[in-house]
């Protein structure tokens, strides 16, 4: 299924058509595989859509060079195909002192953000598994080292990380720059795009804004430093709209079949929204798929859990996590509000979104009273693995909704593999790098956990009593 997802519906960024037609297309596999309640949720009436429809980038003088780049989302487009010498800028960190040094300079020219990128040798592997050494550290924490904010607080704090570039592109625009490039630090010329973040239908559109290779953002400041400029032609052609509908979660489930229990929970997610530099294989259509296996598993065994199971496929989890947090303001309540009571009936939420590694445990999220649970569920696989379980919170991922709403929220601990280096936000997402075995065993396992909680006599213990 992961090829089918990835190669035929491709990318699926928040808000665009391509997410609708794989989110359409995941809600047939999931009735295929036995799961009843299958609908959409929207998550985002202002979400906007955006293609890259076609770009070029390439060096002029002093000679020749393909230049490799990526647009970031929701840029606009150049007035067809452009020429323009290099500026580089190191910083908009001081605006004011940039405007009185750059005002009535920039017009048609290219700015190039930032410094020459450090210069590093490549890791002996970039290809990485726990060691037994790292994970029992893990497991031997007391207390957390990662601190979660409130969910509030992190979206303030992400807005301002998101808007902190408005400034300045507003400032090189309205001086008549053409675009502007800057570049990421990355291994072996891998370019990590992401967007603009500037996804809702309100925000500003940028002038044509890139990432590229680091490798040649370094050559381009260094002939800038030998009194070269380098001349670039660039092509940039996207398309914005506005289709509501195309922002949707995902969601099928399995009744429960015991009558006293079957109106409690457990809630299982991931992330089905990709970036729209590739097709989101390892980030993360890949562990829908396994989730969706996991509960094929269940379904072909003709096993029946007690509780209710909800497989849930979020959208725009790259964009302050709009799918899982749109799901829970609805069912349970306002961000500012206590949890209501259907809150109360979600025995656990377990995340899957690491990438594609074998799972080796789980993260409590300082959770300590759901240890013993894990321990038990973990037993059964004891003959071919050990599975570690860590007080840690793991950031960043969609269960820290559910946290936030006091249900014992869950992120699988995954080996790294390849993950952060080389696919993570990259074109380099793709199901070359999506390992069947790894993902074989992890379904296998999701199908135990997932049965474990949906069966257990006493719901999984909150951390803090309601």
């Amino acid at each position: 299924m992961t090829y089918e997802l990835t190669d035929v519906y491709g990318q699926r960024l928040t808000g665009s058509r391509e997410y609708l037609a794989a989110a359409k297309w995941a809600s047939a596999k999931m009735k295929e595989a036995g799961l009843t309640n299958v609908h959409f949720e929207n998550f985002c009436t202002d979400c906007r859509g955006w293609n890259v429809t076609n770009f070029n980038v390439e060096l002029l003088s002093p000679n020749y060079m393909h230049i490799v780049a990526y647009p970031l989302a929701w840029t606009k487009s150049t007035e067809g195909i452009v020429e323009a010498d290099v500026v580089n800028i190191e910083s908009f960190a001081d605006m004011s002192l940039l405007k009185q040094l750059y005002s009535g300079k920039l017009k048609n020219k290219i700015i190039l953000l930032g410094k020459v990128p450090l210069l590093k040798s490549l890791p002996d592997t970039v290809f990485k598994r726990f060691t037994i050494a790292q994970l029992e550290e893990m497991q031997e924490r007391l207390v957390p080292q990662n601190k979660v904010l409130p969910i509030p607080k992190q979206l303030e704090v992400w807005h301002d990380e998101y808007f902190e570039d408005n400034d300045f592109l507003e400032f090189v625009e309205n001086e008549g720059a053409i675009a502007v490039f800057k570049t990421s630090s990355s291994v072996a010329g891998i370019v990590n795009v992401g967007g603009t973040y500037y996804y809702r239908e309100n925000d500003p559109k940028p002038l044509p804004y890139f990432i590229i290779m680091p490798e040649h953002a370094g050559r381009l400041i260094r002939l800038l430093k030998q009194n070269i400029t380098p001349r670039i032609r660039l092509n940039l052609e996207t398309v914005f709209y506005n289709e509501p509908d195309n922002n949707v979660n995902i969601i099928g489930e399995i009744t429960g079949s015991d009558a006293k229990l079957k109106s409690e929970v457990v809630l299982i997610g991931g992330h089905f929204d990709s970036w729209h530099t590739a097709t989101g294989a390892t980030d993360n259509g890949g562990n829908c798929m396994v989730l969706l296996e996991a509960l094929r598993i269940l379904k072909e065994s003709g096993i029946t859990p007690k509780r209710t199971i909800r497989l849930a496929f979020w959208g725009g989890e790259e964009e302050d996590f709009n799918g899982s947090l749109g799901y829970a303001t609805k069912h349970y309540g306002d961000l500012n509000s206590k949890p209501n009571s259907e809150s109360e009936k979600v025995t656990a939420y377990l995340n899957l979104d690491n990438g594609l590694g074998a799972i080796r445990g789980v993260y409590l999220q300082a959770n300590e009273f759901a240890r013993p649970i894990f321990e038990e569920i973990f037993q059964r696989f004891s003959s071919t693995q050990k599975n570690y379980i860590t007080i840690e919170n793991k950031l960043s991922n969609d269960h820290l909704t559910f946290d936030y709403y006091n249900i014992p929220a869950f992120q699988f601990i995954q080996d790294p593999l390849d993950y952060r280096p080389v696919t993570h936000h990259t074109p380099l997402d793709l199901p070359e790098y999506a390992p069947e075995p790894d993902m074989m065993k992890n379904a296998v396992m999701l199908a135990w956990t997932i049965y474990s909680l949906a069966s257990n006599e006493k719901m999984v213990p909150r951390k803090v009593k309601n």
